[in-house]
């Protein structure tokens, strides 16, 4: 199992994209089907304080989001701790692949952002030509969607990752251009998707750690949207000329 988290310390900054593209890759290997390795490195206390510092650190724009979102992930790691592996599996599988005869929470972004069924494969085409447009491609030995949860995930860890290494170089044009693309990706596909996940399932399965996890990952992606405000506002460092 590898860890999702770094042992480096956060940054204390509220401005740290390397430290949300960790987040981001938490929560794509929290959402994926998960086995014991990864249900024991989930139950470990050291994981939640990990989780918890991140999503402090870069929620100083977040206001009651980050209360909110940060009271939401101590109910995961609570309840993932309280249960064995096989709990935990039987959880994760009622939840997002099989629960006769209604799933409640289907991970795929065009279920919940097309309001006809019949629009969803252009939902999924759109959103693979997004990822095309940024440089990114979908392995042809992937066995799942493109608008699938942990495949949106991935991406803006990919997108968190870019912006910090244009804060880096000081490339203030490379910076502006990443900033976008992470803005136009939530508000056209992750921020309806998360919102309508997490309603969904602290309405129906409430007792489910993995609606907690959704309940603070739609509250990070609203305090990331929230904090690409606010660095719009700030100067832009330019590179050395």
């Amino acid at each position: 199992m590898h860890t999702t988290l770094s042992n480096e310390a956060p940054s204390k900054s509220p401005l740290s994209p390397k430290d949300r593209a960790q987040l981001y890759h938490f929560l794509e290997l929290a959402f994926a089907h998960p086995g014991e390795d990864g249900h024991a490195y989930f139950s470990e206390e050291r994981t939640e304080r990990d989780f918890q510092s991140r999503f402090k650190a870069i929620g100083k724009v977040g206001g009651p989001l980050e209360l909110h979102g940060e009271t939401a992930a101590g109910q995961f790691f609570t309840g993932i701790r309280r249960m064995s592996f096989e709990d935990a599996e039987a959880a994760h599988i009622s939840l997002f692949t099989n629960n006769y005869p209604h799933l409640p929470c289907p991970p795929y972004g065009s279920l919940f952002t097309t309001a006809d069924s019949d629009k969803r494969l252009a939902e999924m085409l759109a959103i693979k030509e997004f990822y095309q447009s940024h440089g990114v491609d979908m392995s042809e030995t992937f066995d799942d969607l493109p608008d699938h949860l942990c495949v949106e995930l991935e991406f803006l860890q990919l997108l968190c990752f870019r912006e910090g290494e244009a804060l880096d170089r000081s490339d203030a044009e490379l910076l502006a251009g990443v900033r976008a693309a992470e803005a136009e990706f939530l508000d056209r596909f992750l921020l309806k998707f998360t919102d309508s996940l997490a309603d969904v399932a602290i309405k129906l399965v409430p007792e489910n750690p993995y609606s907690h996890l959704l309940d603070a990952a739609r509250c990070f992606v609203h305090m990331h949207r929230s904090q690409l405000d606010t660095d719009s506002e700030l100067a832009i460092p330019r590179s050395p000329s």
